[in-house]
């Protein structure tokens, strides 16, 4: 009950934290918060075309400057642009500045949308607006996870089957090492592009578009993503998983079976591959890490409206939705560690020195 309190406290302060850093651009002002500049024909009655807007006042007429509720110059630049004799409204340009203030408000003005119910705005590309994100939140959530969750296991079955393959045929290990090597050196992005150049050079030598390549519509690529996800943490799987079984390999249980006659895959599938179970899932949560964090960059190459693309991609991006998304996840995440750590708890056994 302790650890389970312990954790869920440290969850809970894990996505507060996002919460507060996602929020960290509305801390630095080169715009006026209660300021606008409205292009207004010279001979607008100003009275009369803020008569319905009894917040906004007019600063200096000759220049158009008008003063609104603190905060909220988005909302009232959209109300001023209808109204005849207005042709544009403008933000009006401050010296950059840190405002706390304006940090605060900001936070306090998304907690009661919350409350509400208002989980802020995501810009849809494709239909070139601005929706309320609980409107998308089911679509972006299942667009997402038909290629995380499978990307994700691919993964683990990569690792966990090239290292014992790579354990049981030394010329197989020793082929599969170096591929280890020459990808661990190369960066994230720089594979999942490979990955996206090699798609479309397939799709070169197709009559029809067997390999979808960006978003189109409600059509969204699930190849590149997937190969990105399961690509990225196999590699790291892979390593750990090698290490673990060479480890295991070493240790005089594994002589004594192999001179009493038993073969090398016997001992490896016997009493290796569950004598490594612990290693699998302590790289489980760095893994499943880097799968979300590959799933992001794949999105936003790939123009896909998902979680982590939305984040990434700044397209898709409308502050006000930030800090749902990247809360999720979050809980994403911890979810999946919380997983690992009932995982370990039951097939992992623990053994402590006698007093």
């Amino acid at each position: 009950m302790k650890a389970f309190l312990k954790w869920t406290l440290l969850g809970v302060l894990t996505i507060v934290g996002i919460f507060l850093l996602s929020n960290i651009g509305t801390l630095f002002l080169n715009e006026a918060p209660d300021k606008l500049r409205a292009i207004a024909s010279p001979s607008i009655d100003w009275n009369a075309a803020l008569s319905k807007l009894p917040d906004v006042t007019v600063v200096d007429p000759k220049s158009g400057i008008l003063s609104v509720p603190y905060g909220r110059t988005q909302a009232y630049a959209s109300q001023l642009v209808r109204i005849q004799g207005i042709y544009r409204v403008n933000a009006v340009p401050i010296e950059p500045t840190i405002s706390w203030q304006h940090y605060t408000f900001t936070l306090k003005d998304e907690l009661s949308g919350y409350l509400r119910g208002d989980l802020g705005m995501i810009r849809n590309t494709s239909i070139n607006k601005d929706i309320p994100v609980k409107q998308e939140l089911k679509a972006m959530l299942v667009r997402t996870s038909a290629y995380f969750v499978p990307g994700l296991l691919l993964a683990v079955v990569l690792g966990v089957g090239m290292s014992f393959a790579s354990s049981l045929w030394r010329r197989l290990g020793e082929t599969m090492d170096g591929v280890h090597s020459l990808l661990i050196a190369l960066p994230d992005f720089f594979l999942i592009v490979l990955i996206q150049l090699a798609a479309i050079y397939i799709s070169k030598f197709t009559d029809k578009r067997l390999i979808l390549i960006v978003q189109i519509g409600k059509e969204v690529p699930f190849l590149i993503p997937f190969l990105t996800i399961a690509l990225v943490p196999g590699v790291l799987l892979y390593g750990t998983m090698r290490l673990a079984f060479q480890r295991e390999l070493a240790q005089d249980y594994v002589i004594t079976a192999m001179a009493k006659g038993l073969s090398r895959r016997e001992v490896l599938l016997n009493h290796v591959l569950r004598n490594v179970l612990e290693d699998l899932l302590t790289a489980l949560p760095k893994a499943t890490t880097l799968a979300l964090a590959s799933m992001g960059v794949a999105e936003a190459i790939c123009n896909i409206m998902g979680l982590g693309g939305y984040i990434v991609n700044p397209t898709f991006q409308n502050v006000s939705a930030m800090p749902v998304t990247c809360a999720i996840l979050a809980a994403i995440a911890i979810a999946f560690h919380g997983l690992y750590a009932l995982l370990r708890r039951t097939f992992v056994i623990s053994t402590k020195e006698a007093a």
